[in-house]
């Protein structure tokens, strides 16, 4: 019996339970669809916006009048802007935090730079005043170009102009609605949950006493524990692209131009989890029932903490001490910024985690037989 004819014996046993179809693949479809829908009002509640400083550098000189001319219309003690160098200088002036936000006003558009920790109505503010602009120019244009005796008057609107405004923002215009968080969340949230399949791989054979049965065949006990470690994987693996293509194709959920590199981190971190259910199933020596009970309880305080049951800002990063929190802060990153860089370090923990705990599992199974 080879090692794949074990993971597919165990991938055929998990199917055939409905429990674990349900709890696997129907629950966090569930819950993405119950708590998007029934907790969407989550994210429309009134929040006080932050004082707000934007750099701006202006490379096109046609809209150097009309651009100045917003910017004293609109200015105020809380709405203030800043004149850069260069791009590269405002957004340099963003990271060190000395600005909220830098624009890039010229013929390509307003592009719109600001902090990943912005919160989300900071960044409506902010892109709502630059929408304005970019409405009245456009406006004005349109007039200029019908009456243009009449908007010759006009000192701050250049005469014929077909410069074409448009806003756009590397963190994404539209602000995150629930159905994107919580597909988002729910899924790190339910990876999570491979700590209680991991402490049972080889366990559950121990309470049925067929593990002495099957080693009695001619196979080992690694074999039969890579067997079934592939199959489990292997199904989580299937029940996950399942989860993100309904969200995708039910609720239109974008998955960014990295969705591969976003599902590969999910799949680590369920991975780890599993790893780190396993190694704690060999240090209790198969006392599964315990570990699933301070597992479930371990799990529950992690989501909450990460916001996968009520929205929690990205600003708070005490969030990010729960791997359910710290999982989704650098997907959205992936997603919404196309920053896939953000994902290796995540990555290369979880990696290290999975063959640490393997490793470790190894060498506890090793030690006994030889005691």
């Amino acid at each position: 019996m080879s090692i794949f004819t074990i993971a597919l014996a165990e991938i055929n046993l998990t199917l055939r339970e409905k429990s674990a179809i349900v709890y696997m693949l129907a629950l966090p479809i569930f819950l993405i669809t119950v708590l998007g829908l029934a907790l969407g009002g989550s994210f429309n509640q009134k929040v006080q916006v932050e004082d707000i400083k934007i750099g701006y550098t202006i490379t096109d000189a046609q809209l150097q009048e009309p651009f100045t001319a917003f910017r004293k219309e609109v200015e105020t003690a809380h709405f203030a802007f800043q004149k850069v160098s260069s791009l590269a200088d405002g957004k340099k002036k963003v990271q060190e935090t000395e600005l909220t936000a830098v624009v890039e006003v010229g013929k390509q558009g307003l592009i719109l730079y600001y902090a990943d920790t912005l919160s989300d109505f900071s960044k409506t503010v902010i892109e709502g005043y630059l929408n304005g602009f970019s409405g009245e120019f456009q406006l004005m244009t349109t007039l200029n170009q019908l009456t243009p005796e009449k908007a010759a008057s006009s000192p701050t609107i250049p005469q014929a102009s077909t410069v074409t405004i448009a806003t756009t923002g590397i963190a994404g215009k539209k602000a995150e609605t629930s159905i994107q968080y919580y597909s988002i969340a729910v899924i790190a949230m339910m990876m999570l949950y491979g700590l209680l399949y991991g402490s049972s791989i080889l366990s559950s054979e121990k309470r049925s006493h067929t593990l002495s049965r099957i080693l009695m065949t001619p196979i080992t006990k690694a074999q039969l524990f890579a067997g079934k470690l592939i199959g489990c994987i292997s199904l989580q693996a299937l029940f996950l692209a399942i989860t993100m293509l309904y969200s995708r194709f039910v609720f239109d959920m974008n998955w960014g131009s990295y969705w591969l590199a976003v599902y590969g981190l999910f799949l680590l971190e369920m991975i780890a989890a599993v790893s780190l259910g396993l190694l704690f199933d060999g240090i209790t020596k198969g006392n599964s029932r315990a570990l699933a009970s301070l597992f479930s309880i371990v799990i529950t305080i992690l989501s909450a903490i990460g916001g996968a049951y009520f929205p929690i800002s990205d600003t708070h990063t005490w969030k990010n001490i729960s791997p359910v929190g710290y999982i989704s802060t650098v997907i959205k990153q992936a997603v919404y910024q196309d920053n896939v860089s953000a994902l290796l370090l995540p990555a290369s923990v979880l990696l290290l985690i999975s063959f640490g705990c393997i490793f470790g599992y190894g060498l506890l199974t090793r030690k006994r037989e030889v005691l």
